[in-house]
């Protein structure tokens, strides 16, 4: 019921979604969203709309004044609590996350900076990038983790913590060389060949590996997650180019990997919108994890 009183005293002040939203700087759909969202919790209409206004109904002038003293009094709870210290309340994160955390490391990163700041719970959700990134400009996740040289410097404030790699990804008996080992794939004849979905980063990834290794064939096919198509791989057989960090073979002891020489490379990382693109007026909540992040990025080891 009060996690979006912003959104609602905002429509609330200027009865225009397209004026209201840009005052809280989202998008006007997800300001819709949030609206609807506060209405179907308390089952009761708080607007009537039209074209151009949205004006409060009698249960949303009788929620409006209710809305008003929620606000004053988490800004006076949180003005008492100072003196005790920030771990007096709990601050909820949502980070989205491409399929990466376990493999890239990241994942410890995160709980590590859970363990150290106990006033934080970090809630995870898992999408491909381009779901990843419209979330985050609507706000309805407060960071990424992204893959950050895919992303507008301008719009977003980013920490890369990891690099990567495209990769080769086949049965063992293709080439007679060891695991990781780099292979020129410029000219290479590929029977079928399979990548990630054509909505995901990874896909254009993939495209642009094969376009500078002079490929001009079509992808045989694409699946929604890694998972699924290492299974096929290994079962069915054909190559894959997938990134490194994704090429966790354990479960799949007759595929294995190679580097390719002039990989296409790609970094994975923290992403939050820029300050500059933030309601001044609201708290960024993930402003800590990106500090943090860039704290623990200076002390890591040049790749």
């Amino acid at each position: 019921m009060t996690k979006w009183i912003d959104d609602f005293l905002a429509l609330a002040k200027y009865k225009n979604f397209s004026t209201a939203a840009e005052s809280i700087y989202i998008s006007q759909s997800a300001l819709s969203k949030h609206i609807k969202a506060i209405e179907n919790e308390l089952g009761i209409v708080l607007f009537i709309r039209s074209n151009t206004k949205a004006e409060l109904t009698e249960a949303g002038n009788v929620y409006l004044e209710y809305a008003l003293n929620i606000r004053k009094c988490t800004q006076d709870l949180r003005t008492k609590l100072e003196k005790f210290g920030t771990s007096c309340y709990v601050t909820e994160l949502t980070v989205g996350t491409i399929p990466c955390l376990a493999e890239s490391g990241i994942m410890q990163l995160l709980l590590n900076f859970q363990e150290k700041f106990g006033n934080y719970s970090i809630q995870i959700v898992e999408d491909d990038q381009s779901n990843l990134i419209k979330m985050l400009s609507q706000q309805e996740i407060d960071a990424a983790i992204c893959r950050t040289d895919l992303m507008n410097d301008s719009e977003y404030d980013t920490v890369s913590l990891v690099s990567d790699e495209m990769v080769m990804i086949c049965s063992k008996n293709v080439f007679p060389f060891e695991q990781g080992s780099e292979i020129d794939l410029n000219g290479f004849k590929f029977d079928n060949i399979y990548t990630i979905a054509k909505e995901s980063d990874i896909y254009r990834l993939t495209k642009k590996q094969l376009y500078d290794i002079g490929y001009t064939g079509s992808i045989a096919g694409t699946f929604p997650r890694h998972m699924m198509l290492l299974s096929f791989l290994s079962q069915k057989g054909g190559c894959a180019i997938l990134p490194r960090q994704l090429a966790n073979l354990q479960m799949f002891p007759n595929l294995t990997y190679y580097r390719i020489r002039d990989s296409v490379k790609t970094n994975i990382g923290f992403a939050k919108l820029s300050s500059n693109c933030i309601n001044p007026q609201l708290v960024d909540k993930s402003n800590m994890l990106y500090e943090y992040l860039k704290e623990q990025k200076e002390l890591m080891p040049e790749s």
